[in-house]
């Protein structure tokens, strides 16, 4: 009994250890899949990693399980399980997947996976569960979708931003409560900062031009109320301007309030040129001084400009869609159309004067190019016609036609014109009555106009010639021709006259020219001389009878002025002997020919010296001494007589600074002044320019000036004698009694002395009214506080009736005649009287 008893219990222990065995091992499984399902898997893909523990695992699976191969697609990766870090529970091998997962149709392909062991790299353990794989297949599965999600929405993106640089757009983003705006890249390059670069609000604004920035912060307050943005902007840079165009949309809340705005914004600066040159085209167009036509390939109007409306008289909307001829105003024939229609096809251009009615019913002529524009197939498009009205240039023409036969000034028919009329004259058949003399030519000068020139101006001047012309102009409503030679020279034409007539319609001329002119508020007395050539007598063309008439006016002037002459042959050999005799005192005022000579001025009470009267003196090299008589008026009519007025005062102030440095005192000398060196301009300051040169003190330099001088001066002579007369020197009025002037006129002149004309003086001893006349001279003069001196005092009883009426100064032949500097200072010295100092 006790021996089977051992038997089965032997049994009975060996399998309780058996099933502890098994107990353990399965224990010991169950502990290695805890282990492998607490394990952390680290999973890495070509496209991605993410990293996830089972439990982690587990909770994805059971969300996504729905929508696993929901969206199948191609995709090839390698999967990696490594690394099972998940703290004191990571198993001491590490797990690794590596597998080709296609999805594609509706299969996800095999999945193997390996227990590699971390040390070996080699297979270690047994494969995990399969459920575990299915889990983290779906995982995957999962992944790849949010993956390829992705992929899309950055391959959007990529799209967007490609859309946008073909575009030339650039995109920015903006938080309205964080003020931050965020460009892209190409909305950086737009606004000229750095890529990545975010900007708050004003440092924004002062991206953009400052004359632009008040009106951007206005539309920007408008569109947070709007919702949208729209602007064109410049930016603060430039030249050349850049322009943005920015635009923007608001997004709100719930509450409506802007969180963030999101923009686009696009360079329209080479738009902004275009519609710059576009306008400046426009204005070229509207402001062009041509006329201007567009017409369609049927050659209907589709646009003018203004000066086309200014031409013609039609507004726009008259003539658009209608022919161009509508302006033909028929002065052209079918074959000037033909030849422009012609040109137009073969060569695209044609230019030729068209004559236009404008819509007021003017014809004018227009010269206008035609020009033919063509597409790129080459075939007609447009024509454009530029035109220029010619009306003003044909007015210029015949203005300038009218102004080459006119006088500017006067209006009178001037010099080419006389010689056009008066060879019609010629050519006209001799009246029967007048055989002998068909036509008069009257050549009339006005006398002394030089020196109103000089005196008053050149306006005063012109202001004489244009009221002569007014009063000749009546004698042209009688027929008569009337023109302007030049200067102050006027011709009137007597057709058909005889002498007799002619002499009468010359004097009442020279009456009605002779009445006195108001000029710039003075009464000025012009007198006129006339000189006549008769035809056909004194010449058979139009220029010799204009040039005898001439000679003729130069013996009327010569014969005192006022006066009239007719031609006579031995005038031009008088005029030829003026001309040799002018060129030859110029060139002897230059050569040094000219002396200054001196006649002595004595006290006739003492006999004492008390002056000397200069007078010029010429020596030809050929002819010796030429007489005053010959020169002096040559010299007068011409430029000369200022030079050799110069000429004397510079003489006479160093001569009587020599004598004063001689020790012979201040003796006081006389210049004769000539009526054009008076009312020269510069005459006072070379007066105060020889007193400073030489010294001289007050009034040892004396001008006179002849009665006749003051009357022809014109303007204010008492002015210009109160001028000269600042400058130091003493004034006397030479020849008087000669000149018929008033006392009242005398009265207001600022001078010192009087000189009697040696004409009353010659015969004072016989003609007892030449005795009262210098009698009433020289009490005259002491009436006015002036010095009365005596010309060409030749005898005792001249000089002792002078004496006798109380004459203060003489000088004359009596005494001494003209002698240079020289003789002079001899003949003082045998007078005996010391000169006074």
């Amino acid at each position: 009994m006790q021996a089977g008893a051992t038997t089965n219990g032997l049994e009975d222990a060996a399998d309780r250890d058996a099933l502890a065995a098994a107990l353990e091992e399965r224990s010991r499984q169950l502990d290695a899949r805890l282990r492998e399902t607490r394990c952390l898997f680290e999973v890495s893909a070509s496209l991605g990693d993410f990293s996830l523990s089972y439990t982690q695992a587990a909770q994805v699976v059971v969300l996504c399980l729905p929508l696993a191969f929901a969206r199948p697609e191609t995709v090839q990766t390698c999967v990696t399980l490594s690394g099972c870090r998940a703290g004191d529970e990571a198993p001491a091998t590490g797990w690794r997947l590596s597998e080709r997962i296609r999805m594609g149709g509706t299969s996800l392909g095999r999945i193997d996976l390996a227990c590699i062991d971390p040390d070996t790299g080699l297979p270690c353990d047994p494969l995990p569960d399969p459920e575990l794989l299915l889990a983290l297949a779906r995982e995957l599965a999962r992944w790849f979708e949010r993956r390829t999600a992705a992929e899309l929405l950055s391959r959007s993106e990529a799209r967007l931003r490609s859309a946008q640089r073909a575009a030339g757009l650039g995109s920015w983003w903006a938080d309205a409560a964080m003020d931050c705006m965020l460009p892209c890249e190409k909305a950086c390059e737009m606004f000229g900062i750095a890529p990545g670069s975010a900007l708050d609000f004003e440092r924004a604004m002062t991206l953009f031009a400052p004359r632009d920035q008040a009106r951007l912060r206005r539309h920007w307050q408008s569109a947070l109320g709007s919702g949208a943005l729209d602007i064109e902007v410049r930016l603060d840079c430039g030249p050349p301007e850049r322009w943005l165009q920015l635009n923007a949309e608001m997004v709100r809340d719930e509450r409506g309030r802007t969180v963030e705005i999101n923009g686009i914004v696009r360079d329209i600066s080479e738009r902004k040129r275009e519609e710059e040159r576009m306008r400046l085209s426009a204005r070229i167009f509207d402001s062009a001084s041509e006329s201007i036509v567009v017409t369609d390939a049927q050659n209907r109007i589709v646009a003018i400009n203004a000066a086309y409306t200014r031409t013609s008289g039609y507004e726009a909307h008259e003539v658009m869609g209608r022919n161009p001829g509508l302006l033909d105003a028929g002065r052209l024939n079918p074959a000037f159309y033909a030849r422009m229609w012609s040109d137009l096809r073969e060569a695209d251009t044609f230019q030729g004067e068209f004559w236009n009615r404008a819509k007021d019913g003017r014809i004018y002529p227009l010269l206008q190019t035609v020009t033919a524009l063509r597409d790129a197939d080459g075939d007609i498009t447009h024509y454009v016609g530029i035109g220029a009205d010619l009306s003003r240039l044909r007015q210029a023409e015949e203005r300038t036609d009218y102004l080459s036969r006119h006088d500017e000034l006067t209006d009178l028919p001037n010099r080419q014109a006389i010689g056009v009329r008066l060879q019609q004259a010629i050519s006209a058949r001799p009246s029967p009555q007048a055989p002998n003399v068909q036509a008069a030519v009257l050549v009339l000068g006005l006398d002394g106009f030089k020196s109103i020139n000089d005196s008053m101006g050149h306006a005063a001047g012109d202001a004489v010639l244009v009221e002569t012309a007014a009063r000749l102009r009546p004698l042209i409503r009688q027929g008569l021709f009337v023109g302007r030679l030049g200067g102050d020279e006027f011709v009137v034409l007597l057709e058909r006259i005889g002498r007799d007539q002619c002499v009468e319609r010359v004097r009442d001329l020279l009456a009605t020219l002779s009445a006195p002119l108001s000029i710039q508020g003075h009464e000025l007395t012009v007198t006129v001389s006339a000189g006549i050539s008769l035809f056909p007598g004194d010449g058979q063309a139009s220029d010799v009878l204009l040039r005898n008439a001439e000679s003729a006016l130069n013996g009327a002037k010569d014969d005192g002025r006022n006066t009239w002459r007719f031609y006579d042959p031995q005038m031009n050999q008088a005029s030829l002997e003026r001309l040799i005799l002018v060129s030859a005192l110029r060139r002897g005022v230059a050569a040094g020919e000219l002396r200054a000579w001196y006649q002595p001025k004595l006290d006739l009470p003492t006999r004492t010296v008390i002056g000397a009267e200069a007078l010029v003196r010429w020596k030809h090299p050929d002819q010796g001494w030429i007489q005053p008589a010959r020169f002096i008026p040559v010299a007068e009519q011409s430029d000369l007589i200022v030079v050799i007025g110069e000429w004397m005062l510079h003489e006479v102030a160093a001569q009587i600074a020599r004598w004063h440095a001689q020790g012979l005192g201040w003796l006081p000398v006389a210049v004769n002044l000539g009526a054009r060196h008076f009312s020269d301009p510069g005459l006072p300051a070379l007066l105060r320019h020889l007193r400073a040169e030489h010294a001289l003190p007050p009034n040892v330099l004396e001008l006179e000036i002849t009665e006749s001088t003051l009357m022809d001066a014109g303007g204010e002579p008492g002015a210009l004698l109160g001028e000269l007369r600042r400058t130091g020197v003493t004034l006397s009025i030479d020849d008087f009694g000669t000149g018929y002037s008033s006392l009242s006129y005398l009265k207001h002149l600022p001078v010192d002395v009087l000189k009697i004309d040696r004409s009353f003086v010659n015969s004072i001893e016989r003609d007892g009214r030449d005795l009262s006349i210098a009698g009433t001279i020289i009490a005259l003069a002491h009436g006015l506080g002036l010095k009365v001196v005596a010309e060409g005092v030749e005898t005792e009883g001249q000089c002792g009736l002078l004496a006798d009426l109380g004459c203060d100064q003489g000088q004359g032949f009596l005494f001494a005649r003209p002698m240079p500097a020289a003789e002079f200072e001899l003949w003082r010295q045998s007078w005996g009287v010391p000169l006074l100092t």
